[in-house]
């Protein structure tokens, strides 16, 4: 009988180590260098919609437009902490789920946070949520480097985790009612196969949120709270050096 070897194809990743100069924060927020020894994952940012997608709308508001705002400074914050970032979009086009999945599955280490706002048809449902996925899809096909075996191993998920961590610090900065963090089969966060997590950021059908959301300190509040919920669950985790995180603080909003 003929033995059959199978026939796998050798990647090589190379990495790029790039230097990244800090911009100066936002506001009122202090700079503080977090430093490592170990390598840190880079943080997608999801700004939901975009494009021909606009999303929610309510009173002339559309949530692709308040997405993208919050994203563009998130993205300003975590820089100024030395967090590697990759923004799956940076202006107003859209971008399909699977091109936003691959952004992140691209990476070798990631954590995936999209930002959404809500939309209800009773106008008095306020407040924030987080969503993350308990059963991730999983890759059609895995190898050992030897690729012989097939490796069905896979880390344990650490979604729901995060999801605990950006509500939290989400509603401590911004006072906004807590609706808890919820299991849901969402596509983004899904079939991302790192940690991830989809935020909804308040709801535009409410007259209160939607005014809030007019003020751009309130924006940068939403942009806080999720960066501190980021930085707090990577400061939680020892495979990126838990005790050289544990003396560097959170970012704090802006005093209103």
């Amino acid at each position: 009988m003929r033995s059959f070897v199978p026939c796998v194809g050798l990647i090589v990743l190379v990495g790029c180590l790039t230097l990244v100069i800090a911009p100066e924060p936002l506001g009122d927020f202090p700079h503080r260098t977090i430093a490592s020894a170990h390598r840190l994952p880079v943080i997608v940012i999801d700004p939901g919609h975009g494009g021909n997608d606009e999303g929610a709308k309510s009173n002339g508001i559309m949530e692709k437009n308040e997405t993208l705002d919050v994203a563009r400074r998130l993205n300003v914050l975590l820089r100024s902490y030395n967090l590697p970032t990759l923004m799956t979009r940076d202006s107003d086009h859209y971008v399909s789920l699977a091109d936003r999945v691959d952004i992140a599955n691209r990476l070798e280490d990631a954590l995936f946070v999209s930002i959404h706002f809500n939309d209800s048809r009773s106008r008095s449902v306020e407040g924030v949520e987080t969503y993350y996925s308990e059963q991730k899809v999983p890759p059609q096909q895995e190898w050992t480097w030897i690729g012989l075996f097939y490796d069905s191993s896979s880390p344990r998920d650490e979604s729901e985790a995060l999801a605990g961590y950006v509500q939290v610090a989400l509603v401590s900065k911004t006072n906004t009612q807590d609706r808890g963090i919820k299991s849901r089969r969402l596509y983004v966060t899904r079939n991302t196969r790192c940690p991830s997590v989809l935020v909804e950021a308040g709801f535009l059908s409410n007259s209160m949120e939607r005014a809030l959301l007019n003020n751009g300190d309130y924006r940068e509040r939403l942009a806080g709270g999720i960066a501190s919920g980021i930085i707090e669950f990577i400061k939680s985790r020892p495979q990126y050096g838990a005790p050289v995180f544990a003396s560097v603080d959170s970012p704090s909003p802006p005093s209103p």
